[in-house]
């Protein structure tokens, strides 16, 4: 559901990478900003200091930092993506963040040579082949007393259920953890945050757990579900997890509202994990 970098030979990103996709992104992000705000907060993320977040995407994450950092700090956004990062750098220009940039690059193959005061990242550990060394590379580059932020989902069962229980969300809940399992995605990533950290080396971090919830015929959340699907549909016909007759995709959406809606109910969407350390790194 998510940006990401570089993923290994036996990760295959499992969502488009289109202009629908950009737009999910972007509302997807509306729901777990308030989560990634609090985060850098917390953390200490504050004026006059040089951030780097990896996989930027549509630059929700990189913004958010802008905000913090203001222009006596700086910010740098990397993506594999550049035209992704295009949107991105409109919707910094649009903020007028002057202070905020963006690169095209990954993880192999980006010069990490500037000291950082905090590197940032959300929902791109869980496309690594090995977080943990992606930890331990991206921490190099940190200022000793650097900060690494990051978030990531838990995409299980607990993590994504509705009250009641309903068939359609339920069908919906399975494909898309099917669709991640089979695509090579760490789909519990957020609570494998804390070992990830300890095995790169850094600090025991803090840990925060949070959940969007929602309900009601305005909810935002049933177009944002649909889209997921419709993003990731193409690798859900591919491995036979759900026929296009049984997602029927153009009334999904409505589909999902009116089963919550009839029942009263609410939908969990996937729990989002914060982790942040301090380090005192020399090397």
């Amino acid at each position: 559901m998510v940006q990401q970098l570089s993923p290994s030979p036996s990760v295959i990103y499992p969502l488009a990478q289109d202009t629908a996709e950009t737009r999910r992104l972007i509302r997807q992000s509306g729901f777990y900003n308030p989560f990634t705000r609090s985060l850098f907060a917390e953390a200490g993320l504050g004026p006059g200091m040089r951030v780097l977040d990896i996989g930027s995407g549509a630059g929700d994450v990189a913004l958010l930092a802008a905000e913090r950092v203001g222009p006596a700090g700086a910010v740098v956004g990397i993506d594999r993506n550049p035209e992704v990062l295009a949107v991105a750098r409109e919707r910094a220009a649009v903020a007028g963040f002057t202070h905020l940039t963006f690169q095209v690059g990954d993880l192999e193959s980006i010069p990490l040579e500037e000291p950082f005061d905090a590197i940032v990242g959300r929902l791109v550990l869980m496309y690594q082949p090995d977080p943990a060394a992606t930890l331990r590379r991206l921490a190099r580059s940190l200022r000793p007393a650097g900060i690494v932020a990051f978030q990531d989902f838990n995409l299980t069962a607990e993590s994504l259920r509705t009250y009641p229980e309903t068939p359609l969300w339920q069908r919906v809940f399975t494909w898309l953890r099917e669709a991640f399992v089979r695509a090579g995605a760490e789909t519990r990533m957020g609570d494998k945050l804390f070992a990830a950290y300890l095995d790169a080396g850094l600090p025991r971090p803090c840990l925060h757990l949070a959940s969007p919830l929602g309900g009601g015929p305005d909810w935002e959340g049933y177009a944002l579900a649909a889209g997921v699907v419709r993003s990731t549909l193409p690798l859900l016909l591919r491995y036979g997890i759900a026929t296009a007759e049984e997602v029927q995709i153009e009334t999904l959406e409505e589909r999902l509202r009116a089963e919550i809606v009839a029942a009263n109910g609410v939908v969990k969407l996937p729990e989002l994990v914060s982790a942040w350390a301090r380090i005192a790194y020399t090397e």
